[in-house]
C-alpha cells in the first residue's frame, strides 16, 4: 500500500529551509537557554512592559509539531507584548521527528516551570497565560492539563488559536478545502509525531477522544476557530468537551479565515511566494481584528 506522507530527505530539507529563515537580521525578542529534562531549549522573551504584574504569556508555535521555529512569531509575540503590557516567552521547542512525542509537550511545560524562576519576569504560577496556533496550540493545552496532575502551575487562561486535537484522523476522514493543510502533509505530521499508531488517541495527543470529565480543572479558554480550515471539527469539538466539563469557553469563529492567518499575517515577507498566494487583504485584516479581539478578551479576563 502506498504511504500517504513524506519521506525524511523531503521533511530534512524543508526543516533546513526553515532554520534558515529563523536567522534574521533583527529579532525583537530576547534570545535565552531554557533547561529541560530532554537537555536544553531556546526561547524568546519579551520583557519591555509590565503592566500587569505577576501575568506571563506563553505563547507555541504551530507548524504540525514538526515545522517553524519561534522567530516566526517574533513579530506576532512583540505585537502582544506591545498591546497587553504583559511578558511574553516564545518557545522554541523540540521537533519531530528527530524528537517525537512526548518531548515537545515536555519543553513547553519545562519552559514555563523555568519562565517562572526568572526574576525579570517576576510571573506567579497562578497567572500563567497559555496561548498557541494549530500543533502548538494542542501542546499548550498539553501543558495545561499535565498542570493539573501537579502543583507546578496554574493557568489562569488558555487561547487555542484553530487547534489540532484530532492528530489520530486520517487525511481521508477530513473534509478537502483549498488552502487549509494538505491531507498528505496532515499524515505525515501523524506518523511522525510517535512511533506507535496506537499512541495518537493519547489524551496529550488527540484530546476530543475523552470524555469531558477528563478536563474539568482546565483553564477558560478561547477557542478560535476558521471556517476554511480542515481542522476546525476537531478544535469546536474540544471546546464542547470543556464546556461540558464546567470550563469556561469563548468561542470565536472567523467564517472566511484560512488555517494560520494569524501567522501568516504577522510574519508575512518571510512566507514563500506559494504560501503568500491566499493571504489576501482580507485574510490580513481578518487576523489584525481577531488578535486585537483575543486581546480585548485577556485585558477583561486580567482586569482585577
Amino acid at each position: 500500500m502506498k504511504t500517504n506522507y513524506y519521506n525524511m530527505k523531503t521533511i530534512q530539507k524543508e526543516q533546513a529551509r526553515m532554520r534558515k529563515r529563523a536567522c534574521r537580521p533583527q529579532i525583537n525578542g530576547r534570545k535565552i537557554t531554557v533547561p529541560t529534562r530532554n537537555g536544553s531549549m531556546s526561547a524568546f522573551v519579551y520583557n519591555k512592559r509590565n503592566c500587569r504584574p505577576g501575568y506571563l504569556i506563553v505563547e507555541v508555535h504551530g507548524g504540525g509539531f514538526m515545522y517553524n521555529t519561534a522567530a516566526d512569531d517574533d513579530d506576532f509575540c512583540c505585537f502582544i507584548h506591545e498591546r497587553l503590557g504583559i511578558p511574553v516567552v516564545s518557545c522554541d521547542y523540540s521537533l519531530s521527528p528527530h524528537a517525537p512525542f512526548p518531548t515537545g509537550l515536555e519543553d513547553v511545560y519545562d519552559c514555563i516551570k523555568y519562565a517562572l524562576t526568572l526574576p525579570s519576569l517576576n510571573a506567579a504560577p497562578d497567572k500563567i497565560i497559555l496561548w498557541g496556533h494549530s500543533a502548538g496550540a494542542n501542546l499548550a493545552a498539553g501543558a495545561a492539563y499535565l498542570s493539573t496532575k501537579s502543583e507546578d502551575f496554574t493557568p489562569c487562561l488558555q487561547i487555542l488559536d484553530y487547534p489540532y486535537m484530532d492528530v489520530w484522523r486520517k487525511s481521508y476522514q477530513r473534509p478537502e478545502i483549498k488552502y487549509s493543510v494538505s491531507g498528505k502533509l496532515m499524515d505525515t505530521f501523524a506518523h511522525y509525531y510517535t512511533p506507535e499508531a496506537s499512541d495518537l488517541r493519547d489524551i496529550l495527543i488527540s484530546p476530543i477522544l475523552h470524555s469531558s470529565s477528563s478536563f474539568r480543572n482546565m483553564p477558560p479558554t478561547f477557542l478560535l476557530l476558521c471556517g476554511r480550515d480542515n481542522l476546525n471539527e476537531g478544535g469546536k469539538y474540544y471546546g464542547r468537551l470543556l464546556k461540558k466539563a464546567g470550563v469556561p469557553v469563548t468561542f470565536y469563529y472567523v467564517k472566511e479565515a484560512l488555517h494560520g492567518y494569524i501567522e501568516n499575517h504577522f510574519n508575512y515577507k518571510y512566507l514563500p511566494f506559494l504560501t503568500k498566494i491566499p493571504v489576501t487583504k482580507k485574510q490580513h485584516r481578518l487576523a489584525q481584528d481577531s488578535v486585537n479581539h483575543i486581546c480585548d478578551w485577556i485585558e477583561k479576563e486580567t482586569t482585577e
